[in-house]
């Protein structure tokens, strides 16, 4: 079985190799060839695959992708370039391969996590893009300068063609395979929505290049709002569209790039879709930290308003929900009802049972509280044995109903304990809100006054405050 995997992986892997060297040598071949330039490639397609393979698959690539690289390149070359020796060809391509080796291992061991804040991702895109990019001209001109291929001005354009070209591949593979790492393909997202804004970017682009060049900077804002909306997936998606619409439609047509100096305009294409994807990854970058720290504090807030042994809301919860409540009938001038139910006896629980025993009869307190209640209700321990339930827009009449049935539900309940069979009772005191209530504590001290009264009267009932 093993020996069946390891074949299996191998015939990948060479399938992956092969691919690799087709790309190199279709990079040089056609698609630099497409505005009838010497360069290395129009958008180095070859070395974000490279990229992704030494990430994925190791150092174990580096013998048979280097061979792939140099000899995809140098037939390339020779084929296109009567001038330029087999040898020339060979090294450069060499040389195109062990550069994605490098940010490869930045990536690797530096910023393995740099698609998690915008700070790491520029970090990653000087030292582990730029970097090894301009290294790799400074190395390769000199063969390239004894093979006569240096012409006036050519090392400059050579150079910043190459690292903005290499910096937009490796970021827009760094950004798939870790889209795909991470959450992989989900046909379930897949919205008429986002379809949407997939096709607009590839007609607006398609039209750019053939009827107005002023819309492709409409595509722009179009990529900035998805990145904004945080549609991550649907964002690469419609990069990568831009990316493959430029590639077919510049031989036709160079849109808003057309300009007197060919070299100058295939540079601010190329700045062009750099500054565009880098943009909209990075405003996507900020839109999922800002989303990361909502949730982050929003989950802290929840914890340090919940009781932690009963789960209801906390006094520190609750009294905010109750000024709220407050304004809210002010304005909307509706009715509101608070009860307070407070354990009888419920020091003898934790005198003659523990505390052990205490806790299990509270929960248990809690859980027929909450069951009974409605969901937009709100329970809440306000502190020892005691809760409160917030019955939003009843009146006293309904909310009495509730409680007596609370009230009968616990009474009838039992808590097992250490095979101990416990009942308990509660009182309660219930008021509703008054449109002359200065204050929203005022309708909760009527509530508890109601309370003590059917703690003095007898307990086990509910006491309901006189209307004004």
């Amino acid at each position: 079985m093993q020996s069946v995997l390891s074949q299996t992986r191998s015939r990948m892997i060479f399938l992956w190799v092969v691919l690799y060297g087709s790309l190199v040598w279709a990079d040089m071949r056609f698609l630099s060839a497409i505005l009838d330039l010497n360069t290395v490639t129009l958008l180095n397609i070859s070395s974000g695959l490279a990229v992704i393979l030494f990430q994925h698959f190791g150092t174990r690539l580096v013998l048979p992708l280097t061979v792939a690289g140099a000899l995809g390149h140098g037939l390339a070359a020779i084929a296109r370039i009567e001038s330029v020796h087999l040898i020339t060809g060979l090294l450069f391509g060499a040389c195109l391969t062990l550069t994605p080796l490098i940010s490869s291992w930045i990536w690797k061991k530096l910023y393995p996590h740099c698609l998690d804040s915008v700070s790491a991702l520029f970090r990653f895109l000087i030292i582990g893009c730029l970097v090894p990019a301009l290294g790799m001209i400074a190395l390769i001109s000199i063969p390239l300068y004894l093979d006569e291929q240096l012409i006036s001005g050519r090392i400059q354009f050579l150079a910043v063609e190459f690292a903005v070209t290499y910096t937009t591949a490796v970021l827009m593979s760094v950004s798939l395979y870790t889209a795909w790492q991470r959450v992989g393909i989900d046909f379930g997202k897949i919205t008429r929505m986002r379809v949407a804004y997939v096709l607009c970017v590839f007609l607006l682009t398609l039209f750019s290049f053939s009827v107005f060049p002023g819309s492709i900077f409409i595509v722009l804002a179009l990529l900035i709002y998805i990145a904004f909306a945080g549609h991550w997936r649907t964002l690469l998606i419609a990069l990568c569209t831009l990316i493959a619409t430029t590639i077919v439609m510049v031989p036709i047509n160079m849109g808003a790039f057309d300009i007197p100096d060919i070299h100058n305009g295939v540079l601010a294409l190329l700045i062009y879709i750099l500054t565009t994807v880098l943009a909209s990854i990075s405003i996507s970058i900020q839109v999922m930290e800002l989303k990361n720290a909502v949730a982050a504090r929003d989950s802290w807030q929840l914890k340090a308003s919940l009781d932690p042994l009963t789960g209801v809301v906390n006094r520190y919860g609750l009294l905010p929900e109750l000024a709220i409540e407050y304004e809210h009938a002010r304005r909307a001038r509706y009715r509101y009802t608070i009860a307070v139910f407070d354990v009888d006896h419920f020091k003898q629980f934790n005198d003659n049972y523990g505390h052990l025993a205490g806790d299990q009869v509270l929960k248990d307190v809690a859980g027929i509280i909450t069951d009974t209640v409605r969901q937009n209700d709100l329970v809440a321990r306000y502190g020892g044995e005691e809760f409160v339930v917030i019955f939003r827009n009843t009146r006293a009449s309904d909310a009495t109903h509730v409680a007596e049935r609370i009230r009968e539900r616990i009474a009838a309940s039992v808590s097992h304990i250490d095979d101990q069979s416990l009942t308990y009772t509660v009182s309660c005191g219930l008021a509703e809100n008054h449109t002359d209530d200065i204050h929203p504590e005022r309708i909760f001290d009527r509530a508890d006054d109601c309370l003590y009264q059917a703690k003095k009267t007898g307990r086990n009932r509910v006491v309901v405050a006189p209307p004004p």
